[in-house]
């Protein structure tokens, strides 16, 4: 049974493309990269998406966005010699978090290694609490994602 993404992963226009360079330590013993570099490769690319957003500095500004919550899938295992790249969008932004929708592709085949679903909050760092998401970040995804929200 094949799983039903909030996005048709195979033909979605991605919004932030990153290569990726597999390092050897990422292997596990049978010489797959192991799950956990994996979730740093996300990490990436959730990072060059926010970066594209908002520049740089977003993680040192005081109202940021934190990742709440992550549902991963390994659909086929990435070896050393596959290229890859993370792929980000957003999907879907609500008051006070968004849902970002993340893929490991083949650069060069386009097969889909991994996908994650994941939850961003908007948080005051100071405050220690969530806040409404601007109108100026909705309006920066929504021209990342050419107006499809």
């Amino acid at each position: 049974m094949q799983k039903i993404y909030p996005v048709d992963i195979a033909t979605h226009p991605f919004a932030v493309r990153c290569p990726i360079q597999i390092r050897f330590n990422d292997q596990d013993s049978f010489a797959h990269v192991n799950n956990g570099s994996q979730q740093s490769y996300f990490d990436v690319g959730r990072q060059q998406y926010v970066e594209k957003m908002y520049g740089s500095d977003f993680y040192k500004l005081q109202k940021t966005l934190i990742l709440v919550s992550y549902t991963t899938d390994f659909i086929s295992q990435i070896t050393i010699d596959d290229k890859i790249e993370v792929c980000s969008s957003v999907y879907k932004i609500g008051n006070k978090s968004l849902r970002m929708i993340q893929a490991i592709f083949n650069i060069d085949t386009r097969k889909i290694y991994t996908v994650e679903d994941s939850v961003l909050a908007a948080v005051d760092r100071e405050k220690g609490e969530s806040f409404l998401i601007p109108d100026l970040w909705r309006e920066r995804i929504n021209q990342m994602e050419k107006n499809l929200l």
